[in-house]
């Protein structure tokens, strides 16, 4: 058991410096954020980290360092023995997200532009911050903190779906958690489900995802939630997505459960969401974020005139203000638009047991299944992980041949296979042409 040198309690989340002392993350992290510690009495302030890409002013890192830590390293302690703490992980990840954007714009000749400047700005910032003494390798982490697989930096340039799904179907579910994988920190450490938003296909493709286990709130090393992401995005330069798009994914996002974060200075946070989608004029957006149930998925219930629905669920599309009414949409085979009262509606987030339809990727494509009921979503499942048993397949040996046929010609040695097992056929036919002869001879 670890105790906590701040609480004296046994450390929950234990955060584990280099010098190898340890504490409860919340302890740590308040020791940090306070205004004096406890311990040695050095003052602490919160220092806010800005990142031109996505405009990231107000984000804070979750491991802040002291008050003179731009100018002073020496601040940036253990609150114990005084040993110097590195950086976090995802200080670290925006300083190289920085320093890829700075060599991009000097590649492309772009050094005399505002944003190279002001980029140039953040990472000197960020530079300081992390201070000139770091090692480039130790971070800060939690030591409970489980690696997150990280997706090739080639298959996100790449953007190809294919390639994606490729990549994602090769993973043991069992012990790669790929659903909840990340970019590359020079890429800002995306999570899949926010780089989704960019794919061709994005609206089936977060479905997959989610359906899989995507975490719907996973923050990127920027403190971007998939939903902040969103509401930056639509009709704005190079953006991935137009304001029906945008609304689309949102209103998904919401329905598998999308929360904002409570710091209001956060990109996470509800204010920042609307802020963003009002910058982007998409205004349908915008009145979505600011109803307390627009976007959600809800059970419908006391409904006396149509009792048929009660237990059904449906997605709340708009709320009309001068009669107090939710405009609903009732999930199933058969959709239906209705009115209803919001003490007919009751919260129920989609989850992985009950999401209301079934995605899967086939030919190049995904292909969904709407159900009317979570029983029947449920008895879907179980018959498909029966029909999956493995079978024998009688040409199972052709087709590998062939499989690994089209692997070679992929690589470019088809040939010298081609000229080896022709030498091979003309050197077997000879030997029983020899056995022939020999055998007649034996016969005279």
């Amino acid at each position: 058991m670890v105790e906590c040198v701040i609480c004296l309690e046994t450390a929950k989340k234990p955060v584990k410096l280099p010098c190898k002392h340890q504490f409860c993350g919340e302890c740590f992290e308040g020791e940090l954020h306070g205004n004096i510690c406890s311990i040695d009495l050095s003052t602490f302030i919160d220092l806010r980290l800005t990142y031109i890409a996505h405009s990231l002013a107000g984000w804070r890192s979750k491991y802040v360092v002291s008050a003179d830590a731009i100018t002073d390293v020496s601040e940036r302690q253990c609150p114990c023995c005084r040993a110097t703490i590195p950086p976090s992980k995802e200080q670290v990840s925006i300083l190289k997200a920085t320093r890829s954007l700075k060599q991009t714009c000097e590649e492309r000749g772009d050094q005399n532009t505002p944003d190279y400047r002001q980029i140039c700005e953040d990472l000197k910032k960020i530079e300081a911050q992390i201070g000139k003494d770091w090692d480039g390798v130790t971070v800060l982490e939690e030591e409970t903190t489980e690696q997150d697989v990280v997706m090739p930096g080639y298959i996100a340039h790449k953007r190809d779906l294919k390639t994606f799904m490729r990549w994602f179907d090769a993973a043991n579910p069992a012990k790669l958690d790929r659903a909840n994988a990340r970019l590359p920190d020079g890429m800002r450490s995306i999570p899949l489900l926010t780089f989704a938003i960019m794919m061709p296909s994005n609206i089936d493709l977060m479905r997959f995802l989610m359906q899989r286990g995507a975490d719907v709130n996973k923050r990127s090393a920027s403190g971007a939630t998939p939903l902040s992401a969103v509401c930056e995005m639509g009709d704005s330069v190079n953006s991935a997505l137009d304001h029906n798009q945008a609304l689309e994914a949102a209103k998904l996002l919401l329905s598998w459960g999308a929360n904002y974060v409570d710091d209001p200075s956060s990109m996470g946070s509800k204010q920042c969401c609307i802020l963003r989608a009002q910058a982007q004029r998409n205004n349908e957006l915008v009145s979505i974020l600011q109803s307390e149930l627009c976007g959600r998925r809800c059970e419908l219930v006391d409904l006396s005139s149509r009792s048929e629905l009660n237990g059904r669920t449906c997605v709340v599309e708009e709320y009309i203000k001068t009669s107090n009414q939710y405009v609903v949409t009732v999930e199933g085979r058969k959709e239906e638009m209705i009115f209803v009262s919001p003490d007919n509606l009751k919260r129920r987030d989609r989850t992985r047991d009950d999401c209301g339809y079934y995605i899967e990727f086939k030919n190049g494509r995904f292909i969904r299944k709407d159900f009317d009921s979570k029983d029947e979503y449920k008895a879907f499942l179980s018959s498909m992980n029966r029909d999956e048993q493995p079978a024998i397949d009688p040409n199972a040996e052709a087709k590998a041949e062939q499989a690994a046929a089209d692997l070679l010609a992929e690589l470019g040695i088809e040939d010298d296979v081609t000229e080896k097992k022709a030498k091979t056929q003309s050197n077997n036919k000879g030997k029983k042409s020899k056995n022939k002869k020999k055998g007649k001879k034996g016969k005279k």
